[in-house]
Order: structure tokens, then C-alpha cells, then sequence
């Protein structure tokens, strides 16, 4: 199994194209909340269960996606929870947050997805030590 041998992150291993082609930044961002996997979780301690919601996931957002590009839709329509900092959750109504790194940015929902727990964002926390 290819995350039985990964200690990365999730979000990290999904944008990696070497390991599942054509996911970037924005899908590993829908897919992961889809999933209600935190970005920062580590693929190796996936259970059974959260690596089948995750490939489900994967099918799911991927599909969804690709229905709305086909019909024109541009990015507001199609990412719910991607570049929407502070906006309610679709589904639960958290604002999403989001964790900055240098090339590049982490969006989430600390409600569905790390059980209420914000993130730490390291660029911001380096400048307030």
C-alpha cells in the first residue's frame, strides 16, 4: 500500500505528483476536507477505514470538479473550501483557516477537520516568538 510507507503529511503526499497524478494544492484542500482528514496528519498512521474514505474522496471531489470545469464553472463555483479564508464551512459553518508556508498555503476547517484544533502557521508563529 503506498501510504503504509509514508511518514509525510497528507497534504504534502497528495500534491505529490510522483505518488497521485494531478492533484495540486486546491484539490488536496477539497479532497482532505471531503475526507475530513487533517492536512496535517501523517499517511503512515491512516487506519483501514480513513485510507478507504480518502481514495473515496479522491473519486468523489475529482468527479465533482471535472462535471462543474465541463460546464464552465471557474474557481468560486468549484472549490468550496479552497482560497476561502474566513467563509463559512459548507458544511458546518466554521470559518475556514488556513496555515501559510513559503510556497504555498493550506486551507482547511478546524471544525470537520482537526476537531476544532487550529493549525499552526509557521511563518506567522516565527514573528511572534
Amino acid at each position: 500500500m503506498i501510504l503504509s510507507d509514508q511518514p509525510r503529511r497528507l497534504h504534502s503526499l497528495l500534491r505529490d505528483q510522483r505518488v497521485v497524478a494531478g492533484i495540486g494544492r486546491a484539490w488536496a484542500n477539497e479532497i482532505l476536507h471531503t475526507a475530513k482528514l487533517s492536512p496535517f496528519a501523517r499517511a503512515q498512521g491512516l487506519s483501514p477505514g480513513h485510507v478507504r474514505t480518502l481514495a473515496e474522496a479522491i473519486d468523489s471531489e475529482l468527479e465533482r470538479g471535472l462535471e462543474l470545469r465541463q460546464r464552465g464553472a471557474k474557481d468560486a463555483k468549484v472549490y468550496r473550501i479552497h482560497d476561502r479564508l474566513g467563509e463559512p464551512c459548507h458544511v458546518c459553518g466554521t470559518p475556514i483557516a488556513r496555515v501559510d508556508f513559503e510556497e504555498h498555503t493550506i486551507y482547511y476547517c478546524p471544525q470537520c477537520q482537526t476537531g476544532g484544533r487550529v493549525l499552526k502557521d509557521r511563518r506567522l508563529s516565527r514573528l511572534l516568538r
